[in-house]
């Protein structure tokens, strides 16, 4: 066991993510001295993109030239980088006079000014000072050269910054963002147009949304200032959306297959208001077995930044049959308030089983199976910019139940965890498919205001989840309060009920305490685990009936995100599964049909399948007896807000706080 004790660390002056990894914006009045030299170990390679063409000479800034203030704002941008960074400079046009005399040349001229090797701060500043605007415009090529010049990494991303189109009839743009998307998927090219015209900024935002990037405009120092600093933050933290790509049908009509696994999608837009029926949505024809339920799940991944109160996002499921009447088995809803970097939002649907019931609309017993899924967003929060969505689908199918333990009714009480006081060193993990697993023994780690982070531990049939933490030291900026958040959740990301010892009243809550210097949090799992616990078991056990990886979700949630939140809170947190493994079924995801009768015409009689061009993903093995460490199922990623059994439920998730809290700062 580390010698480590709980002290409070240096404040960071580094934007952070929120709901792990969308972010707040850090303001330029930071010291410099809580800038630099922060290593936070959460980022990832990225190039920046700067237009040194002609027109950025033009002096329609406020009395200054585009290129002079996008040098301030970058220069201002680098020393609240993370030292851990690897951020590269690359720029088009900045051509010497013969070079931008000749078009065909200056259309060529793309240059890497800093390798993204590791963070050089004076090499990034001597370049960006470097840079004359002259010459074109060769946005495609400059992206194909920065996705090459960027090292292999589980995430990278491209930050552009532009003041026009693409002008030098080279490869189109869009089209070569398309082509990195499907080459390279794990990569990401976040534009913003910088006093662009309105055909630029269509270019600029259809690159951003081929590869599941965010777009901004700026038509001032100020705003560019902003936006880069949200931008290169994000691509920095490297969120990764999760799954397959697919393209859903924007009709029922259209809908396209959609078979079990994880898929990832596009939401072109949301609407003025949640429930006002002009928002976007894409449809998938599922194919559902006799005897199987269908989970279903959908998370949108909202940009932040805009900073504005009030403003509601929501996401929809609803399911329907191919000629177009509601199932009625409930829709659930998911909203997110829109502040400083809106959280990912994410809606669950289980159906019932196919074909246990007479005259149940679309799974009753002379139901052919066929079922449409309409996944919607409305709402305004960044209501014209097109966001991932990811869609999940795992088929269970029936089992013979003989012999396996039966449902629980009420509470099971463990004794609680002890308070951690030291642990095992940790980097902090953001998503469910980066949850990190469960140790020996405790682990420590830090946390920012605003963040969430996540832990995973492997949970048999039989057993449930014990957890405790305990908070370091640290100072609170005065006229800030901060929250203690832990919930609990099940493989399908489900909330799962949960008790605080020696309290036995559960709650899908989960924990929501203030953030003290030396606070403690203990969070048990409220019944262990029982595969009949969803059909028979007590309200408190019906979402723990699954086994396989349990998540922690943990939060401090701040009452300001103004800078101020910029700063490191300790903690040492220890988790376990408890109890002894029972009997349960070993289910894969993939349920009872396969992937050819799924996208049959007709049931049973195979065809082939135009589901987007999607690949059927593989789900992982379940558990084999022998090993008893678990598995985790295929990650949808983040926060799943509804209820068990296809019933109703509305969640509301604000960064931070639940209920819908309106924060006014």
């Amino acid at each position: 066991m580390s010698s480590h004790t709980l002290t409070r660390p240096p404040v960071v002056a580094f934007l952070v993510i929120m709901l792990a990894s969308l972010i707040a914006l850090a303001p330029l009045g930071l010291p410099r001295a809580h800038a630099e030299g922060f290593n936070t170990g959460r980022t990832a390679p990225s190039m920046l993109v700067m237009d040194g063409s002609g027109s950025m000479s033009a002096e329609d800034v406020g009395g200054r030239s585009r290129m002079e203030v996008a040098k301030e704002a970058l220069t201002t941008l680098v020393p609240m980088l993370p030292e851990d960074a690897n951020v590269g400079l690359m720029t088009y046009g900045n051509s010497d006079p013969a070079t931008a005399a000749d078009q065909e040349a200056a259309c060529q001229d793309v240059k890497t000014l800093v390798e993204p090797d590791g963070l050089d701060r004076d090499g990034l500043l001597e370049a960006i000072s470097g840079v004359k605007p002259s010459g074109y415009t060769p946005i495609g090529l400059s992206l194909q050269k920065a996705a090459g010049a960027l090292p292999e990494a589980e995430m990278r991303s491209i930050v552009l910054v532009s003041d026009g189109i693409d002008e030098c009839g080279g490869p189109p743009p869009c089209e070569v963002a398309a082509d990195l998307a499907a080459a390279h998927p794990e990569l990401r090219i976040h534009t913003i147009g910088f006093k662009a015209e309105q055909d630029a900024r269509d270019q600029l935002a259809c690159i951003a949304e081929a590869t599941g990037g965010t777009f901004a405009d700026a038509t001032d120092a100020e705003t560019l200032r902003d936006e880069l600093l949200v931008k290169m933050t994000r691509a920095i933290q490297g969120y990764a959306s999760q799954g397959s790509p697919i393209t859903g049908g924007t009709t029922p009509e259209e809908a396209v297959d959609l078979t079990p696994g994880s898929y990832l999608d596009v939401l072109e837009h949301g609407s003025a208001g949640i429930d006002d029926g002009e928002g976007f949505s894409r449809y998938y024809r599922l194919q559902i077995a006799p005897g199987e339920v269908a989970h279903l799940s959908a998370t949108m991944i909202l940009p932040g930044g805009e900073g504005a109160d009030n403003k509601l996002a929501q996401l929809q499921l609803r399911t329907m049959s191919p000629d177009g009447v509601d199932c009625r088995i409930g829709e659930v809803n998911a909203r997110a308030e829109a502040d400083l970097g809106k959280g990912p939002i994410t809606a669950t649907i289980a159906t019932p089983r196919m074909g246990a019931t007479e005259n149940l609309s679309c799974f009753g017993e002379d139901s052919d199976g066929a079922v449409i899924l309409e996944v919607e967003r409305t709402g305004s929060p960044s209501q014209e910019e097109a966001v991932p969505v990811e869609v999940q689908f795992f088929a269970e199918e029936a089992v013979d139940l003989d012999g396996m333990p039966p449902a629980m009714q009420h509470v099971s009480p463990l004794d609680p965890l002890p308070a951690p006081t030291d642990g095992a060193q940790i980097q902090p993990a953001f998503s469910f498919a980066s949850a990190l697993p469960a140790t020996d023994g405790p682990m420590r780690g830090t946390i920012i205001p605003g963040e969430v982070q996540f832990f995973r531990v492997p949970v048999q049939y039989g057993q449930q989840v014990r957890s405790a933490l305990t908070l370091g030291d640290f100072e609170t900026p005065e006229g800030m309060e901060l929250t203690l958040q832990a919930t609990l959740l099940s493989p399908l990301r489900d909330g799962v009920y949960s008790t605080l010892p020696p309290l036995t009243d559960p709650d899908p809550s989960g924990f929501s305490e203030p953030a003290t210097p030396g606070a403690t949090m203990q969070l048990n799992q409220a019944t262990p685990v029982q595969f009949r616990n969803r059909d028979e078991g007590g309200t408190a056990a019906r979402t723990s009936f699954l086994a396989g990886d349990y998540y922690l979700q943990l939060a401090v949630v701040p009452s300001s995100y103004s800078a101020d939140r910029l700063f490191e809170v300790p903690y040492v947190i220890d988790l376990e599964a408890s109890g002894e493994v029972g009997k349960g079924p070993e289910l894969t995801g993939q349920g009872a049909a396969s992937a050819e009768d799924r996208t049959a015409e007709d049931p049973g009689a195979a065809s082939p399948s135009d589901g987007g061009g999607a690949t059927v993903p593989e789900l992982e093995d379940p558990p084999s007896e022998a090993d008893t460490a678990g598995f985790h199922l295929p990650a949808v990623a983040w926060v799943a807000i509804g209820g068990a059994g296809g019933g109703i439920a509305l969640g509301a998730l604000t960064i931070g706080a639940v209920e819908l809290v309106r924060r006014l700062r």
